[in-house]
């Protein structure tokens, strides 16, 4: 379970829908070609992509040359499925018309969906020295360059689109994640709020707004975000999570045991939250409950030194000399010999006898 803000970047244009236009005329190309065209473009328009591509090919078998009709294709391909067919049309388009901004860019998506970033990168750069106003390629180059960790480039051209089109609210919430990562949370503040104010009922941007809060330090404004958020999408264990974090940094420890339970529930396999819930109970003195949830986080790690640690203290509080003892066991087993791992070896084994002599 991460306390911090769920930091993916949102990879639109990946399946953007590319409209197809109708050219004017093509070239030379007989009537027979270009009712095929027409009929191709009208059946994409309707999604029955098999008869478009019927359509787009026996046009490219009457001319061979047309860039439109290869890049028409190409864009059929994709929604097919078939990237590398669509690859293929969009590098056929671009060989004879290298201007073809549209091609580049859609090539560029597609690469991207193939994972080959550095392909996406330099087709996305050639589609926006052909249109230097393009919004999605400029985002989308953002998320490439992202993806290989250019962060202050991926910035650059969130920020470049954002001029060009100021009220896409995806383009401000990854420009507010890149910049909370490089802890601008004042930046990234701004920015999820700009978002919000063009989709408020997005509950991942407010459960991103509320952790930039929290990291900020404001607790209260982290709170009513997360709360937003829940409200938003009840299912959203990260947010119920960091919810609890936040309540306990408040002191409400109740209100934080109510939001681990609540992410356990929607899911039961995170060792992190059961280790934390278990330190939270321990410091209330729910013992038996702390036992509960420590048991459970062995029961999914049986080889996490450190809950076995935390279970021995909760048995020395319960003044359970025996089960402590197996618990000191298998931390021991399992810690190694590091210098911290001896000492609280030595430490525990004094409590240990401490416990044994009092109860003789």
């Amino acid at each position: 379970m991460k306390t911090g803000t769920a930091l993916t970047i949102l990879m639109l244009g990946i399946g953007m829908t590319v409209m197809v236009n109708v050219p004017n005329a093509l070239g030379s190309a007989t009537d027979d070609a270009t009712q095929h065209f027409n009929r191709g473009t009208e059946l994409l328009n309707k999604g029955d992509l098999d008869g478009a591509i019927t359509e787009y090919r026996t046009a490219i078998q009457l001319i061979p040359n047309d860039a439109e009709a290869h890049y028409a294709l190409g864009v059929a391909l994709k929604r097919k499925g078939d990237l590398d067919g669509a690859i293929a049309e969009y590098r056929t388009a671009i060989q004879f018309n290298p201007n073809h901004t549209d091609a580049h860019h859609n090539l560029g998506v597609t690469l991207s969906k193939k994972g080959d970033l550095d392909g996406a990168i330099a087709e996305y750069r050639a589609a926006i020295r052909l249109n230097p106003d393009q919004v999605g390629a400029h985002r989308n180059l953002g998320v490439a360059l992202s993806e290989k960790g250019a962060i202050d480039e991926a910035i650059a051209e969130y920020r470049a689109a954002i001029r060009l089109n100021p009220n896409q609210a995806n383009i401000h919430i990854n420009l507010g994640i890149e910049l909370q990562g490089k802890e601008d949370f004042d930046g990234a503040i701004a920015e999820y709020r700009t978002a919000l104010r063009l989709i408020p009922d997005d509950a991942g941007t407010h459960y991103n707004l509320g952790a930039a809060l929290k990291r900020k330090g404001d607790l209260d404004g982290a709170i009513a975000e997360y709360r937003t958020a829940i409200r938003l999408d009840p299912s959203q264990a990260d947010a119920h999570y960091n919810l609890g974090v936040a309540l306990h940094a408040k002191k409400d420890i109740d209100g934080a045991i109510e939001e681990f339970q609540t992410t356990i529930r929607l899911n039961p396999n995170d060792v992190g939250v059961h280790r934390t819930l278990g330190d939270v109970l321990a410091d209330k003195r729910d013992l038996d409950g702390a036992v509960t949830e420590y048991r459970t986080a062995i029961r999914l790690t049986p080889n996490d030194a450190d809950v076995h640690h935390q279970l021995m203290e909760v048995f020395i509080a319960q003044k359970n000399a025996v089960a402590a003892a197996k618990e000191l066991d298998e931390f021991t087993r399992l810690a190694g010999n590091a210098a911290s791992n001896r000492q609280k070896i030595d430490e525990a084994k004094k409590r240990l006898d401490q416990l044994r002599s009092a109860g003789k």
